[in-house]
């Protein structure tokens, strides 16, 4: 590298916060309108199916990541009941969720 490609090198572009960009962006998305469910793999669908049976099976608490009028929330409890047929999701205490809603899940 010369001295003069060292000099210009400065006044490159860094990322000095981490996470800053991805923050900004989400900020506005949320004041130009409202949110989008983010896209959920075949793989994804399949890891979040294995977790909703195996805490509602052995009564583990679960934290779900959900879409929710445009923000994106995160809610946690124990599973009451899964109801296929109307795709919900009945956290205790009394919370109804769309699966189609949900977007991500953990084992708390």
């Amino acid at each position: 590298m010369n001295d003069r490609e060292r000099r210009a090198a400065k006044y490159l572009p860094f990322d000095s916060l981490k996470g800053l960009k991805e923050a900004i962006d989400l900020e506005d998305h949320k004041s130009n309108g409202k949110l989008k469910l983010p896209t959920i793999t075949e793989e994804e669908k399949l890891q979040m199916n294995l977790i909703l049976f195996e805490c509602f099976s052995k009564n583990r608490a679960i934290r779900l990541f959900y879409l929710e009028e445009g923000e994106l929330l995160e809610y946690s409890g124990v599973i009451k009941n899964i109801d296929v047929l109307n795709k919900q999701i009945t956290l205790l205490p009394k919370k109804k969720f769309s699966i189609d809603s949900i977007y991500r899940l953990t084992i708390k």
